[in-house]
């Protein structure tokens, strides 16, 4: 007999899709799309272990594994670019308006411009800005969706683009998760889990 963990809820319980990026989804009135990606996304929560040793032990003692930090991140691959994403990729970053757009042979380009994005480090810890940022996908058997956020999140602050023939770039932004000094105990992240529950 074949063996399977094949069950008849089993397709009621399959993540589906890509998803969509929001930053700050708990806010109605701030809530925002990012962009459109391509390539998936990647929502990771990964957390540093102790396992402490006794004399004696051969091994891992029942209880004795210590949580020591927890890093929480959302890898977006965004194939839509704006000066908004760029200055959220590049934490610290600003953009100004430096005036009309001109070719390579510096002639102005009508109804276009230019917007100049750079950063500058005035203090040994910068004001970064943090938003809450989660993906949210279609989850099988159910018309509301499983959210995965992160709480206080910023970019990591790597900026690579690719330029080639036939394609377009693709701008990866890992956004990690902050804990808030005031509230220590809480992990930066969220799974919110739909499931239908039975009616009365």
């Amino acid at each position: 007999m074949r063996k399977t963990g094949l069950t008849n809820q089993t397709v009621e319980r399959l993540m589906l899709d890509s998803g969509v990026v929001y930053l700050n989804y708990d806010s109605p009135t701030k809530r925002t799309k990012l962009g459109a990606c391509r390539g998936g996304n990647e929502f990771s929560v990964t957390a540093e272990m102790r396992d402490m040793p006794f004399d004696g032990a051969g091994g891992l003692v029942q209880g004795a594994r210590r949580i020591i930090s927890t890093t929480a991140t959302l890898t977006v691959n965004l194939v839509e670019i704006s000066k908004e994403i760029l200055k959220i990729a590049i934490p610290g970053a600003e953009y100004t308006n430096v005036g009309a757009a001109k070719d390579e042979a510096g002639t102005a380009i009508t109804g276009e411009t230019y917007y100049e994005i750079k950063r500058a480090i005035e203090k040994t810890i910068p004001d970064f800005e943090f938003t809450d940022v989660a993906i949210v996908a279609e989850m099988s058997g159910t018309k509301a969706p499983v959210i995965c956020g992160l709480k206080n999140a910023m970019a990591g602050g790597e900026l690579n683009l690719s330029f080639s023939d036939a394609d377009e770039s693709v701008l990866k932004i890992t956004f990690t998760g902050s804990i808030s000094p005031d509230a220590l105990e809480d992990e930066p992240w969220f799974i919110r889990l739909p499931e239908k529950t039975g009616t009365v």
